[in-house]
């Protein structure tokens, strides 16, 4: 853990105060999922203590391996999903192997395509048609409304 932000160590610890790398960060969060299934919370500098010593120590391994193939933000993408609550270790990629080959097309599209700023266009709502042919009370009252009263001026 650094200090001072670097390019190595660019996120901020959320339990020890300092800069982690990317894959202490993924772990990070891995490990809070595994805390919330088990009712648990994490402590200031949790991976400290026995279990979840362990824990850290086996998955920052697992976690370098997925960022030589993926992008950060794919992965901690992956994490935040809802297909992955019950996730409780990097290494299970027969479950979320697709889906982190999902979130990184999303993300080469994203990176790759223009933005685009559409301007806003007026639209006309069609209310519905009425087979009968009469009026409708509200359509009556619109009308009323938009006619002029006697000692009202005209817009």
């Amino acid at each position: 853990m650094a200090k001072d932000r670097s390019e190595q160590s660019r996120y901020p610890s959320r339990y020890g105060g300092g800069w982690v790398s990317a894959a202490q960060y993924i772990t990070e969060c891995l490990c809070f999922l595994i805390a919330r299934q088990q009712k648990k919370q994490l402590g200031e500098r949790f991976w400290m203590q026995p279990y979840w010593a362990k824990v850290f120590r086996e998955q920052i391994p697992a976690a370098t391996t997925l960022l030589e193939e993926y992008l950060p933000e794919v992965v901690l993408g992956m994490l935040r999903d809802k297909r992955c609550w019950k996730i409780r270790s990097l290494r299970a990629r027969s479950l979320f192997n697709h889906i982190l080959q999902e979130k990184a097309a999303a993300q080469a599209v994203k990176d790759a395509a223009p933005v685009v700023v559409m301007e806003k266009t007026e639209t006309v709502q069609k209310g519905r048609q009425r087979t009968s042919g009469k009026k409708s009370i509200l359509t009556l009252l619109r009308e009323s409304e938009n006619e002029p009263r006697p000692n009202q001026e005209v817009r």
